[in-house]
């Protein structure tokens, strides 16, 4: 959750991920002594973020482990079907759970969360992983996180998609979106019920490597408007569109870095490290992502700001600060009725600036105060000489800013993280049109069309810089327009491939109709690849029509395109066998995109006996399946990729219990199921409560040779659905699931 995760610039350097087991053990090592921090007390006490008599129960609400928490994907058709069987068939066998002598309650619906899609696992892990109901409803719960059923995500980081209000025209953006539980949560709001949305959201983050990681979490909520982009968010560049305009949004989360003291119940080596001046040399950072995402916003648009850390210098002193350089331009929203059994505390109208040295906090009642002691000699200036900011501290008119309006959640008030979330509209009408965006403001230093060299705001924020003092609003000048009809300088560090679109003319997309049958609906027009010349060579993607306006209006480098659109199909054939005619298939993370367009008779039904003899085998024989009418046609068909209904029931050894669409390759004599062996595991698990999918039979010398040769010319060759295409999407597969998946 957050933005804390591998970008705090606390004292020890920035955190190496861990695997669940190592969490764990780290959890169960840390002892009471471990978990204080006198600094942290004296800081949060004097800041009165809570009453006094309150403190007790804060602090051992800090020093328990954080439950477990996940959503119901709210966009999928059958998120209620999910829901019920969560309810009816699991629930009830976690009543009155006994491990070591005591008593667990059965997981509970979050009663704030929309629809009550939303479930919290009180019990400890080490109960869930040797208790026989929680351990059944564990795999439940990891093979429908694979599916895209279900989200591993904490309860607060839930809170600030909730406010964008997004509709399934908006145009949204993400400053700061990896790991991407809060990005996979805009889009199911752009996609209810998974319907053609003409919306837009582009999902970016400073850190090239988790931008991967934001790839492979999205694809498991595919979107045909969604662009992830790499780029310090600080400094996010204009993006032009068609007839001279530049985008602006009607939505932007701005989930900013922050020093992350909210994850004290998970992140446990902040206890030993943390510090005031973490939050002090965040705030300018912070600033100035929220003054480029007021630059980038329509009149009348929603932005939330979002942090999880406690810290006044990083929440109400940057939201004031950035009002105050924009005077009646932007107002906080009053979100109060919203959510309501959603417990929140009012935000803060005053606070104090403290800096701190070991267990000891100077606390400065003014900003003149902090810069007598500098030239006093009791403070230091960093090496730059520059100190803390001004904005730091309370301006004078607090009061009217309306501050209360920002709300904190507290850990012991719902058993939760710690989150601060603040709700801004800007002047103005929605239907407003602005071509060009406002002036940005030379507090940003360079550019917004400079991109950011790789790894340096990671670097900075390990380093714990100090905060240059910002600019006032009298400083501001505009940013440099580009010349018309002058060519973008394309910047040569940014190493994917281009982005361009095929002909619906093309041969191959030819083929792709004619196997499918697309009625007119299909969006021939966008289908997009990754590469200059628009040869569609290994895989082809699919974008709405503002993705295709802001990819064909700006050069892919500038904005950082690491991946845009749904990969909807995939080159399949192992030869130029001339008797296949359409050499592609549809990859399971476009097959709902592709459905809707498909001709009447492509669809095939299918019964759990048929997915049974497909997972059991790699390529099972035609002859392997019971006679009836799916045998039959299956037979009759030309060789290629069919897409199977396997319809719900309860047969053969197993129950599925919704409908399920995947891809099916047909050769001349055999079938294979097209989803990666992983996922056949997972949804062997699901389906028949064993993993009954068999390792390829290992090959015995010279005649098993010829024989697996002779069907190798009869069969295809296995491609697994997620594939690197300049993307490299599956890399960091490892660290995405110790973010998001469901590890309880």
């Amino acid at each position: 959750m957050g933005k804390h995760r591998g970008r705090k610039p606390t004292r020890g350097g920035t955190r190496q991920p861990q695997s669940r087991d190592d969490r764990q053990s780290d959890w169960n090592a840390f002892t009471g002594t471990d978990k204080i921090n006198v600094a942290f007390e004296e800081y949060y006490k004097a800041q009165e973020i809570m009453s006094e008599g309150e403190w007790p129960s804060f602090m051992e609400s800090l020093r328990k482990e954080l439950p477990v928490t996940f959503r119901v994907t709210g966009s999928r058709a059958h998120a209620e079907t999910i829901n019920d069987i969560i309810k009816e068939s699991y629930v009830p066998n976690m009543q009155n759970v006994e491990f070591e002598g005591q008593k667990y309650d059965p997981p509970s619906q979050l009663p704030w969360y929309p629809g009550q899609l939303a479930w919290q696992i009180e019990a400890p892990k080490r109960v869930v992983r040797k208790t026989e109901p929680f351990k059944n409803f564990q795999r439940f719960l990891v093979g429908e996180t694979e599916v895209g059923n279900l989200s591993r995500q904490e309860a607060v980081s839930m809170i600030p998609p909730l406010f964008l209000d997004v509709e399934p025209h908006h145009l949204c953006l993400d400053m700061c979106a990896a790991p991407g539980s809060k990005t996979a949560q805009i889009i199911e709001a752009l996609n209810p019920h998974h319907t053609t949305s003409t919306g837009l959201l582009i999902a970016n983050d400073s850190d090239y490597k988790r931008t991967h990681m934001l790839v492979h979490q999205t694809g498991r909520m595919p979107s045909r408007g969604l662009i992830v982009t790499n780029f310090d968010a600080s400094m996010y560049p204009s993006i032009k569109l068609s007839g001279g305009k530049t985008l602006q949004f009607d939505r932007i989360l701005a989930d900013v870095p922050c020093s992350g003291d909210g994850t004290l119940r998970k992140n446990l080596e902040i206890w030993g490290k943390w510090g005031a001046a973490d939050g002090n040399s965040l705030h300018s950072l912070q600033l100035r992502i929220l003054e480029r995402a007021m630059n980038m916003l329509k009149p009348g648009g929603r932005l939330v700001y979002s942090t999880c850390s406690f810290n006044p210098s990083e929440d109400e002193a940057v939201i004031s600060a950035a009002l105050n350089a924009r005077p009646g331009k932007f107002h906080i929203v009053d979100v109060s009725s919203q959510l309501p059994e959603l417990k929140r505390r009012q935000g803060l109208a005053s606070w104090k600036v403290g800096t701190s040295k070991g267990e000891k906090v100077n606390w400065y009642e003014t900003f003149e105060d902090y810069r007598a002691a500098i030239e006093n000699g009791e403070e230091k200036e960093n090496d730059r000489g520059k100190g803390l900011p001004k904005s730091l501290w309370p301006p004078t008119n607090a009061t009217e800013l309306n501050l209360e309006r920002c709300m904190r959640l507290l850990p012991h008030d719902q058993n939760t993280g710690g989150f601060f979330v603040c709700v801004l509209e800007k002047a103005g009408s929605s239907s407003s049109t602005n071509n060009a965006e406002e002036a940005t403001t030379s507090s940003l230093k360079r550019s917004a069309t400079s991109p950011a060299p790789s790894g340096e705001t990671k670097r900075a924020r390990e380093k714990s810089p100090e905060p240059e003092v910002p600019v006032t609003p009298a400083e501001t000048t505009p940013a440099p327009s580009a010349k018309p009809g002058k060519k973008e300088k394309r910047d040569l560090t940014f190493k994917e491939d281009p982005l361009s679109y095929v002909s619906p003319e093309h041969e191959e997309v030819k083929s792709i109709i004619e196997r499918f049958k697309f009625k007119d609906t299909f969006p021939r027009d966008n289908l997009m690849v990754r590469n200059e010349y628009g040869d569609p060579l290994r895989t082809i993607y699919m974008t709405n029509d503002i993705v295709k306006e802001i990819i064909q209006n700006n050069d892919y480098t500038r904005i950082r395109v690491v991946s845009a659109g749904v990969k909807c199909f995939a080159r399949q054939d192992s030869s130029q066998r001339t008797e296949i005619r359409c050499k592609w298939r549809t990859p399971i993370d476009g097959i709902l995109e592709v459905l809707p367009h498909v001709g009447e008779d492509i669809v095939i039904s299918a019964t759990i006996r048929e997915l049974r003899t497909l997972l059991e085998d790699h390529y099972p024989a035609l002859e392997k399946f019971a006679e009836g009418p799916w045998k039959t046609l299956m037979t009759e068909r030309d060789m290629g990729c069919e897409i199977v209904k396997f319809e719900a029931g309860s047969t053969a050894g197993g129950e599925l219990r919704l409908p399920m669409y995947l891809p099916v390759w047909k050769a001349k004599m055999s079938l294979s199921l097209m989803i990666d062996k992983r996922e056949k595991s997972i949804l062997s698990l699901r389906t028949f409560g064993e993993d009954i999918c068999k390792p390829p039979p290992v090959q015995k010398p010279q005649q098993d040779k010829l024989d697996a040769q002779k069907q190798a010319e009869e069969i295809v060759e296995e491609v697994p659905v997620i594939e690197g295409e300049g993307e490299g999407g599956i890399a960091l597969a490892g660290e995405a699931a110790e973010e998001d998946a469901v590890n309880v």
